[in-house]
């Protein structure tokens, strides 16, 4: 087993990882009046500084929004959105499970989609995008007594890796390491198996070599799982998203239909793209807290290695083994 030293992979890491820690442990202390203005500020100072991820920010922002006037607006404020991700994510150990819950409010019928599902029994899948405030919706589900099981991948050092994971299961979320896409489905499929939630964030395609889709009228890949998960299960599929509002947090639920036809290859194909159309939908509602700070279409990576088992939209295929994370950071990410 690999060491869980925070010296493990050497001083640079090391300082990440305390860095993190540190920061934690401040954004649950500081009045949170002050660490809303720290967290503001912080975002003010990494848009002006970070100017290629402002870049990057504009061009992923562009594909959802076209030419706004207001663009550069949404830019700011998904820099901002990100920093109050980022202390949400680490104060919540300062919340009681009924600050949770009084702090989110469901959109409509979203408490009754997930009720309905695990009521079924058969397991079911929620996806979601990087939107808004996902930690602290695994929180606040823990407060209401759902369970979900999920994908980070393994950081260096591995401490860091294990203390985000910590944090989410105390809330009740299960976090499987990710080192092998097949091997992981398989547990993520046991999971399926025994009427468990799986939830997978799965606008990114960090393996590169997943399912080609039309994301925002331009082709991309996404992580192979969430599709191939449903193809072999065939199981209840859930989009949802928590987004911060004037006054507390926002949280949409909604049943995403698909079909199976039996023509295996077809289904890959379709019900990936029904799942980036759900993605899609979610991010539309709110562009300016997606927090997206890294290229996501061929055509901003031409220094990468090309998408795709062999660079190609028709050379997709069932067995495409794409890594999924719930990964924390992408300014400065750990995860490469």
């Amino acid at each position: 087993m690999k060491d869980s030293s925070p010296f493990a992979d050497g001083p640079g890491p090391a300082a990440v990882y305390f860095a993190y820690r540190a920061a934690a442990w401040l954004a649950e202390h500081t009045p949170p009046r002050v660490a809303d203005r720290v967290a503001a500020w912080g975002g003010r100072v990494a848009y002006r500084r970070a100017h290629g991820k402002r870049r990057t920010v504009e061009r992923n922002l562009a594909r959802v929004v076209g030419e706004d006037p207001h663009l550069d607006d949404m830019v700011k404020a998904a820099f901002r959105s990100y920093a109050e991700y980022w202390l949400e994510t680490f104060r919540l150990g300062r919340y009681s499970h009924d600050q949770l819950l009084s702090m989110v409010e469901p959109v409509g019928d979203s408490l009754a989609v997930i009720d309905e599902v695990i009521a079924a029994g058969r397991g079911g899948l929620l996806i979601t995008p990087h939107l808004g405030f996902y930690d602290l919706g695994v929180a606040w589900a823990g407060a209401k007594g759902w369970s979900f099981t999920t994908v980070a991948e393994v950081l260096r050092p591995k401490a860091l890796f294990d203390w985000f994971a910590q944090i989410r299961e105390k809330h009740g979320l299960t976090v499987l390491p990710a080192r092998n896409g097949r091997s992981v489905r398989e547990r993520l499929a046991d999971v399926l198996d025994s009427g468990g939630m799986v939830a997978l964030v799965s606008d990114r395609d960090l393996g590169r070599r997943g399912i080609w889709v039309e994301f925002f009228g331009e082709r991309t890949t996404f992580p192979a799982s969430p599709t191939l998960l449903l193809q072999r299960k065939e199981v209840p599929l859930v989009a949802g998203s928590i987004t911060k509002q004037e006054h507390g947090f926002r949280l949409h639920l909604e049943r995403v239909p698909y079909e199976l036809t039996g023509d295996e290859q077809a289904d890959v194909s379709a019900v990936a793209q029904v799942t980036a159309d759900a993605l899609e939908k979610l991010i539309r509602a709110a562009p300016e807290q997606w927090h997206l700070f890294s290229t996501n279409w061929p055509s901003d990576e031409p220094h990468l290695r090309p998408r795709g088992r062999e660079a190609a939209p028709q050379a997709t295929t069932p067995q495409a083994t794409a890594t999924e994370t719930s990964e924390p950071p992408q300014i400065g990410e750990p995860q490469g």
